[in-house]
């Protein structure tokens, strides 16, 4: 089996580093493992938490130059530093199922053409005990969602649940360090108008929440705009590459109907009191089971 890197964005997680670490290093894979920690100037133990796994972990610290800060630089040091010819991420507050990393090699070498491969995600709840757990992936995943990453819908692929062949990220380019909440699935789309790629059929990750259900109403028409403008960009690149694909032309027209539309003043006042309530009914329904009843452990 082929070498892989885990890149592992983090940012004062002393506390949850060590799970996300211990998570790769407990895999039942026959290749090479490089986990490579990309630090965002952490303030806390987190440095000194990662070296303490000895050579096992390459740590990659944020230069003192450098002036911006989140997710996407973070994970592009990472990629930069990563010296396998397969990718894959984890987040520092998450953590990986036992087998994923090789089910996930074997998936993405089943075909030479594919660049990508993504499974399921399980979010979890660790306010009860022990933790339990419910579905993040949608429970159908069909053709369509495979090749048209992020646009044909919503809970498809999420970046725990990813292997990329690293020869994408030359051709495609990184992350687009001036987009947040939405720098993932503006590159998932970017990689999709060139590779093909597949669905692994298992759950590869744990995911905890994180804070976008409680942004504020002006973070939330932030959000807006900037995923406008993702979409825009890619209705834009479909034309430039001349896509052949007429159901994602269809579908990202409609999308980018879409957040005109909801941009308009009235109408954006009704969106977001409706998105609050859609929000506070989907936790209210949201049903939660021990791990047992995803995976046999």
């Amino acid at each position: 089996m082929k070498s892989v890197s885990i890149i592992i964005p983090t940012y004062n997680r002393e506390k949850l580093l060590p799970r996300a670490i211990e998570s790769v290093l407990s895999q039942d894979f026959d290749g090479e493992v490089e986990i490579v920690v990309s630090d965002d100037g952490s303030k806390d133990d987190t440095l000194k938490i990662a070296a303490s796994f000895g050579a096992q972990v390459k740590i990659v610290l944020k230069p003192h130059d450098c002036k911006t800060q989140g997710p996407s630089s973070t994970r592009n040091r990472g990629i930069a530093a990563a010296t396998n010819p397969y990718v894959l991420f984890l987040d520092s507050d998450d953590y990986f199922f036992p087998g994923h990393i090789k089910k996930m090699v074997a998936a993405i070498e089943e075909n030479p053409e594919f660049g990508y491969i993504f499974c399921r995600i399980l979010e979890i709840n660790e306010t009860t005990t022990p933790p339990t757990f419910s579905l993040w992936t949608k429970e159908e995943i069909n053709e369509r969602e495979i090749i048209n990453l992020n646009i044909a819908s919503h809970n498809v692929a999420q970046t725990n649940g990813f292997i990329f062949k690293k020869e994408v990220f030359d051709k495609v380019g990184v992350f687009h360090e001036d987009i947040y909440h939405g720098e993932d699935i503006d590159l998932w789309m970017r990689i999709s108008e060139f590779y093909k790629g597949n669905f692994s059929d298992h759950y590869g990750a744990a995911l905890r929440r994180n804070g976008a259900d409680q942004l504020t109403a002006d973070s939330k028409e932030s959000l807006l705009k900037i995923q406008q403008k993702v979409f825009r960009n890619a209705l834009k690149r479909y034309f430039k590459l001349k896509l052949n694909n007429p159901y994602r032309l269809a579908k990202l027209l409609y999308i980018n109907a879409y957040y005109i539309t909801i941009q308009l003043p009235v109408i954006k006042k009704i969106f977001l009191k409706s998105y609050e309530k859609k929000k506070l009914q989907e936790s209210a329904e949201q049903k939660w089971y021990p791990l047992a009843y995803f995976i046999k452990i």
